[in-house]
């Protein structure tokens, strides 16, 4: 095919426009659905042929530039290096880009199978509200998988190697091919041997029993940042189930949860608190002993407070979390209302009621003529 009597762009189904990573996308659809080895389709191999020119082209920013400004390179086709235009470096990743295997011994193809990540581990951790006042360290005891100290992860005795798996030759993957009505019909299953990693233990090690990994009891002190609230998670990385084949470990994610407190409500980095006073209190004045998370703080009521009024106590809150700084205290004060009263009290609260009456209606006399004043 000559690159310069077709669309590039066509065959590869891209606009003029794309993307390297859109055009290497592409390619690598296209690769898998024509691969000879793996279509059935009559023009499978012509049509591999034009895709792998087309990439070729396509990926190489200054062959690309001559075909968009003279609808040629001067070179398409398939010479030069094998591997370099489709991506690979070997014929061992050619293979296990289609069939999930490699060939020969136990290569980078099995390792790359064998690369799994570590599993995440989940701890949860129970507060009080006055363990957030500050950073508070917590010790945590662990039960986790790690990399065999014996044998290193490889699962094999020391002295002795993983072997090529004779079943599926290394590819990790074994496929059968038969007859059917309707043609030769061609499957590829996961290799039952060696379970898809491409190799085998003769000789698996004693120590983990060829699983690569020991179970092993950590404690580790981790630091729970002041101001978090109840609900948060923290991440912890590397700290939870090894990985194998030298992929990372698994996370630590701590689960924080934090006990109500019988006196304090929180919003966020805001506390409140409701303050029981003596009537008198709002009605002359007073100042007042507010409790905090911290100590005691002195509170100024003005005369003629209303019951359920709201002060502010400016940064007598919770940490602000990973913000600085701290919220407020906001009191609400009530009107105490005792359970039970003398015959003194009743006496005083009976006076009391009759001159708030008289002043109430005194009040409303002066106000009606006020009103109606001509």
């Amino acid at each position: 095919m000559a690159a310069s009597k077709v669309d590039l762009y066509e065959i590869l189904g891209v606009a003029r426009d794309a993307g390297p990573d859109e055009i290497k996308k592409a390619y690598r659809k296209l690769a898998r659905q024509y691969h000879p080895d793996v279509s059935s389709s009559p023009d499978a191999d012509e049509r591999f042929k034009e895709i792998n020119t087309a990439y070729e082209v396509l990926s190489d920013p200054a062959k690309r530039q001559q075909y968009d400004q003279f609808g040629t390179t001067g070179s398409a086709g398939l010479g030069g290096d094998p591997f370099g235009g489709m991506g690979f470096s070997s014929m061992n990743d050619i293979i296990d880009f289609f069939f999930g295997g490699g060939f020969g011994g136990v290569g980078a193809a099995a390792h790359r199978r064998d690369y799994q990540p570590g599993e995440d581990l989940h701890r949860a951790v129970h507060l009080r509200l006055t363990d957030v006042l500050d950073d508070h360290s917590v010790e945590l005891k662990l039960d986790r998988r790690e990399i065999c100290e014996t044998c290193g992860g490889s699962r094999a005795e020391p002295g002795s190697q993983p072997e090529n798996c004779q079943t599926c030759g290394g590819h990790g993957a074994v496929r059968q091919v038969r007859d059917t009505l309707l043609g030769r019909m061609q499957t590829t299953t996961t290799c039952p041997t060696c379970h898809g990693t491409g190799y085998t233990i003769p000789t698996p090690c004693k120590a983990c029993r060829g699983t690569g990994f020991q179970e092993k009891q950590r404690t580790i002190e981790i630091t729970i940042p002041a101001g978090i609230d109840d609900g948060n998670v923290i991440r912890i990385g590397n700290q939870g189930h090894a990985g194998r084949g030298g992929a990372p470990g698994g996370d630590l994610l701590v689960s924080i949860s934090i006990e109500p407190h019988e006196q304090f409500k929180r919003d966020g980095a805001a506390l409140y608190v409701e303050l029981p006073v003596h009537y008198a209190d709002l009605v002359q004045g007073a100042t007042v002993t507010v409790p905090t998370l911290t100590g005691e703080e002195q509170l100024r009521i003005p005369a003629g407070t209303s019951s359920h009024h709201i002060f502010q106590l400016r940064g007598h809150g919770l940490p602000r979390l990973r913000r600085g700084g701290r919220g407020d205290l906001h009191v609400r004060v009530v009107v105490a209302i005792p359970s039970r009263v003398n015959k003194r009290q009743r006496e005083l609260l009976g006076e009391l009621k009759g001159e708030d009456l008289k002043a109430s209606q005194k009040a409303g006399g002066i106000l009606y003529q006020l009103l109606n004043r001509k």
